[in-house]
């Protein structure tokens, strides 16, 4: 990390609220996906196409995992995570400039009336507020994001958590927007005015993150 003049990165689990935090607010974040072996690659493409939609990915893969798949999925890079330290930090250090030149990048930073919500509620609502206009949030990359490396979150408790965003938007003069059809739902956040109701869904009971 010397040779590149580069801070070592900040390393957290998959799915914790201040990662994706730190990736929101950030100026020109890098996420750096640590896939350690071969067992956790089968769903890394889901994760690579949620996580792109915060920040830039580079992803170290296991010897033998699906490079091309994960590119297709939105990767800014891949690379073998058996490397030589000192040739990682370089390469690393080349995709934060490459991210810095060609990616844009506008400033994020929730209302003020919405810092005193928990962390995990200021994540939803930035994950909402930040995202591209044209494009709502798939429920699967929701659930994908806000589980753990091991398992997704039911949609029983993402329902859950998107109706306590109700009465902050609300406060922002905006509405939760549901689309799509039963199991593939999208989620927004709209002008008022703009308003469709969400209704439940059928439930049937029954800076490195690492996928561990």
């Amino acid at each position: 990390m010397r040779r590149t003049q580069a801070l070592p990165p900040v390393v957290h689990a998959w799915g914790v609220n201040q990662a994706y935090a730190e990736l929101l607010t950030r100026a020109r974040p890098l996420a750096i996906l640590d896939v350690p072996h071969r067992e956790c690659a089968p769903d890394v493409e889901r994760r690579v196409a949620a996580l792109r939609r915060l920040a830039p990915v580079v992803v170290l893969l296991p010897e033998g995992a699906d490079t091309a798949a994960v590119l297709d999925a939105g990767a800014t890079n891949v690379l073998a995570r058996d490397m030589p330290v000192e040739e990682l930090a370089v390469r690393l250090a080349a995709d934060r400039r490459w991210v810095a030149a060609h990616e844009p990048y506008a400033p994020r930073e929730l209302p003020r009336e919405l810092l005193a919500h928990p962390a995990s509620q200021r994540v939803l609502l930035s994950l909402l507020l930040f995202q591209d206009v044209t494009r709502s949030w798939c429920c699967h990359d929701l659930m994908q994001l806000l589980g753990s490396a091991g398992q997704p979150m039911s949609r029983a408790a993402l329902y859950a958590r998107m109706l306590r965003l109700e009465g902050p938007l609300g406060r922002l003069g905006l509405v939760l927007r549901r689309t799509g059809g039963w199991g593939r739902t999208g989620y927004s956040a709209v002008p008022a005015s703009a308003s469709v109701p969400v209704t439940a869904p059928t439930i049937t009971p029954v800076r490195r993150i690492r996928v561990a």
